[in-house]
């Protein structure tokens, strides 16, 4: 399929008045999204899927969403696509030649290419990462950086400055990646204070992230646990307590995190009270098999997407909300 590449005011004011479903996400729709991708300079990589989609594959899109942000002329979006009602998007589907069991579908809209490719391995997120990076989207790195720890590892056999040079040159390929110079400054920490550093400091800084920070510093210092946990060579889930109530999720979409929201899952709690739904449904209706009506059925005063826990609404209690 081709696509328009011309340039138009409509098309650039679009980039303003997209709203994302997920932090770092465009929502688009059969008319916006033509616009969109005819915008000049920018590649998208688009999710076509039922709406209010949850559970491991819609995290993962969820994850690149949130990624995205840092990469120049690039967005991740989405297009929701109603199996009932006004049937709304269904002709993008159509499209796309798409049946409602190839959803989640993924596509890679390049600038200046053609055609769109179709992403078909696991939906992951390293996976989806590994993939949009072979097609020249610089994403930055879910865990730690694979080029990188390989030099760790031989940092690790022979600790010597050589590697921290060769560290240091990987630097600007992964100039998105935050955790791309923080490699080079363990190393010299190692070489400095001793094979034990980044052990004791992994100690250090999830004492730290028990106590109140700043979410800024709290990314900055998750994204350090990353990287610390390659020169110790462990997991930063496997030594992260998730607090009372929660439940710790190692394997959640391949994904090896070192904060609440990545290693533990808060509990959820309903939030539609005495609403129901048009059928009459209240939140315990929607479950794993009936979560692709979410939406489908609401009304002025019931809306699945913000009251139903499997809808991906309801209320979670945070360790900020405690806070």
């Amino acid at each position: 399929m081709t696509w328009w590449t011309g340039t138009g005011v409509f098309a650039t004011l679009a980039l303003g008045v997209a709203h994302g479903l997920t932090h770092g996400c465009l929502k688009l729709d059969s008319i916006t999204m033509d616009k969109m991708l005819a915008v000049p300079g920018q590649s998208y990589f688009v999710k076509i899927d039922e709406p209010y989609a949850y559970g491991e594959k819609a995290d993962a899109f969820r994850t690149i969403c949130q990624l995205a942000y840092a990469v120049p002329n690039f967005f991740a979006a989405e297009v929701p696509v109603q199996r009932f009602n006004q049937k709304e998007n269904d002709d993008v589907r159509e499209k796309f030649n798409l049946t409602l069991q190839d959803f989640p579908a993924f596509f890679l809209f390049i600038e200046g290419a053609n055609d769109a490719m179709r992403y078909a391995d696991a939906v992951q997120a390293a996976n989806m990462i590994k993939w949009l990076r072979s097609h020249g989207i610089s994403m930055p790195s879910i865990d730690s950086i694979d080029e990188l720890d390989d030099i760790v590892n031989e940092f690790l056999k022979d600790a010597s400055a050589r590697h921290v040079e060769r560290a240091r040159e990987l630097e600007q390929k992964y100039r998105n990646d935050a955790k791309a110079p923080m490699y080079t400054k363990i190393m010299e920490k190692s070489l400095a204070q001793g094979p034990k550093y980044a052990a004791d400091e992994i100690v250090r800084v999830m004492k730290i992230l028990e106590g109140k920070v700043h979410p800024q510093k709290r990314a900055e210092l998750s994204d350090k646990l990353k990287v610390l946990k390659v020169f110790a060579k462990t997991d930063a889930c496997d030594i992260f307590h998730c607090p009372d109530g929660y439940q710790k999720k190692f394997g959640a979409a391949g994904i090896i995190g070192s904060d609440v929201a990545t290693c533990c899952k808060p509990p959820c709690v309903n939030t539609e009270g005495d609403e129901h739904d048009a059928q009459g449904h209240h939140c315990d209706y929607y479950d794993e098999r009936t979560a692709p009506e979410c939406g489908d059925w609401d009304t002025v005063s019931f809306r699945a997407g913000r009251m139903c826990c499997a809808c991906g609404g309801g209320h979670t209690k945070t360790r900020e909300a405690e806070d």
